[in-house]
């Protein structure tokens, strides 16, 4: 039987990045656009400036570190380089309000932040005045003072300073020998990153990762993912979250594949057409809105019916073998660069039926379960499998069980333990105790192990609707039925109580598909409610009568949403 060689492991974050500049070296890690130009930074480009940069924040004895900024070199660089050098990062999100920003950098400690021009405002002596340093890159000629332009042979002592700056003592340093940042010995035990969840800034939990958990993730997402250094993978979602970091940034560099910087969400299709990539990390908003696309322009051009007949037609040929969907479907990739072939989903639930449907397409979409604080990842399904409703087994070295509240139902919380797990919540000692028993963190997402040690997921605790017969229903799967339907476009399912105050009516909130709406000629919000009406009676018709949905309110405006494009659920009234 033939055995396939292992992945590649590295044995901390210095290992990554140092190993991958000696295999990869002038290879292209990166591809972006600044200024109109196209740019790239290679492995060996990206080892020498994380060096440079290393070195001048050892003599600048910051102990936490902020990043905050549009996806970039400067960005990863930043992380690497602190992670590597004994300090703490701290990803900010930059969607959050200033006064949020502000109050994550003092809650956490941060004496130094490192943030594209955009933000440089937000950090004034006024709002942070514990920082040491303000680090800018991107900032235009014109707007660039003097003052901030320190000569390499001098110390950093300001506080405001420029990213070119901070290199260039870097690298002035190293030329007079300093080797404190190459020689750090990095305790991969030692608080490596503060993580805040999503929320306000007296709401979000710190989660606090170390290099062991971060290490353990990157390894297990090379292991079960199927790229190679072959592929060319683009980068969409916001870099701050440790799903993006993990899998989208990290992984690639251990695998010695291409990551090139989506710069706006508003140009996408265009990117991936310029990019060309075989490969994306997203999450199920976007394989959503990508699906609708294909659907969309396909009735559009016309050639709707002509593509549900090539469907059906692959579908038959393939059950004897004979694959014929790159032709087939050949104008489908065309429109997403021509060489998208593998995607990888996760950080919400995704309707499985996604997973057939992209595959369909010729398309391998692999469906992946995880969570900040695990970092983040904790399962991932194989590509090709059957189970699509599935999110994988177990990553290598994450043990999972179920804690079942009712010994005889097989759905229970999903209880996690490994190198990938926190440490715990950063000074929030109850919260940590109340998370994490034994070593087994409590996920707060409920589900089920199957027989082949397959994870199902079926909905976070948290959202659980109780009924008043003791039945519970989870809002995601009444969800995933919803989104099949054409008209809506957003939805959420809540537990609304009947006029009695005391049984509870599953209730449906939908933002309408307005292009959907138009097409059918529905223009009135009593239309659109009719038609959803009948659609919603033809869903009940499969549900159990307990699961079934009683209400139907519309929305004028989409969910309020995180910048991971969840819907924010405690917004919704």
């Amino acid at each position: 039987m033939h055995q396939t060689a292992p992945k590649r492991q590295i044995k901390d974050l210095a290992d990554l990045v140092k190993s991958a500049a000696e295999l990869y070296g002038d290879r292209d890690y990166l591809r972006y656009r600044r200024s109109g130009a196209d740019m790239t930074l290679s492995f060996s480009g990206l080892a020498d400036k994380v060096n440079k940069i290393g070195t001048a924040m050892c003599e600048m004895s910051c102990r936490t570190v902020a990043v905050i900024g549009e996806t970039s070199p400067e960005w990863i660089v930043t992380y690497l380089a602190a992670v590597n050098g004994g300090r703490i990062i701290v990803p900010l999100d930059r969607e959050l309000a200033p006064d949020q920003i502000a109050g994550f950098v003092s809650r956490a400690q941060v004496d130094a932040v490192f943030c594209s021009a955009s933000y440089e405002k937000i950090f004034t002596p006024e709002a942070c005045p514990d920082l040491k340093f303000v680090a800018v890159w991107g900032k235009p000629d014109e707007e660039i003072e003097t003052d901030v332009k320190i000569p390499a042979d001098k110390p950093l002592a300001q506080r405001d300073l420029l990213w070119d700056g901070i290199e260039e003592r870097g690298e002035y340093l190293l030329s007079q020998g300093s080797t404190e940042f190459s020689d750090h010995i990095i305790d991969m035990d030692a608080l490596c990153a503060i993580i805040f969840t999503s929320g306000t800034t007296g709401t979000s939990k710190g989660v606090m990762l170390n290099q062991r958990a971060l290490t353990a993730a990157v390894n297990a997402s090379h292991a079960r993912t199927d790229f190679t250094a072959d592929d060319v993978i683009m980068s969409v979602l916001p870099i701050h979250h440790t799903y993006e970091m993990t899998c989208g940034i990290l992984t690639p560099i251990l695998i010695g594949c291409t990551v090139c910087i989506n710069d706006s969400l508003k140009y996408v299709l265009r990117n991936l057409n310029y990019y060309k990539p075989t490969g994306l990390v997203l999450v199920p908003l976007f394989i959503n809105t990508i699906y609708k696309k294909i659907w969309d322009t396909a009735a559009k051009s016309g050639l709707d019916k002509k593509l549900k007949f090539g469907l059906s037609v692959s579908s038959k040929l393939r059950k004897i073998k004979i694959d014929v969907r790159k032709r087939l479907f050949k104008s489908v990739i065309d429109g997403f660069g021509g060489r998208l072939k593998l995607i990888v989903c996760g950080g919400a639930a995704l309707n499985p039926e996604m997973v057939k449907n992209f595959g369909d397409l010729g398309i391998d979409l692999c469906q992946g379960y995880g969570i900040t604080e695990c970092a983040p990842l904790i399962s991932v399904a194989p590509s090709g499998t059957k189970k699509i409703a599935s999110v994988g087994p177990p990553v290598p070295g994450l043990e999972v069980m179920i804690d079942r509240e009712n010994p005889e139902d097989e759905t229970g919380e999903i209880m996690v333990r490994g190198d990938n797990v926190m440490m715990g919540y950063y000074q929030d000692e109850e919260a940590t105790a109340q998370a994490i028993v034994d070593g087994w963190f409590a996920t707060g997402d409920y589900g089920y192990i199957d027989e082949d040690g397959y994870i199902y997921v079926t909905g976070r605790k948290k959202n659980v609707i109780v009924l008043e017969n003791g039945k519970n229903v989870f809002p995601e799967e009444i969800e995933s039925y919803l989104e099949k339907i054409d008209l809506v476009a957003e939805c959420a399912v809540v537990g609304r109580l009947r006029d009695d105050g005391e049984t509870v009516k599953i209730t449906a909130i939908i933002f309408p598909d307005q292009a959907v709406c138009a097409e059918k000629g529905l223009f009135e919000p009593a239309d659109v409610a009719a038609a959803l009406k009948a659609e919603v009676a033809q869903l009940n018709k499969k549900l159990p009568a307990f699961k079934q949905i009683r209400g139907i309110e519309l929305r004028k405006t989409e969910f309020d949403k995180t910048t991971s494009h969840k819907i924010k659920r405690h917004t919704i009234n």
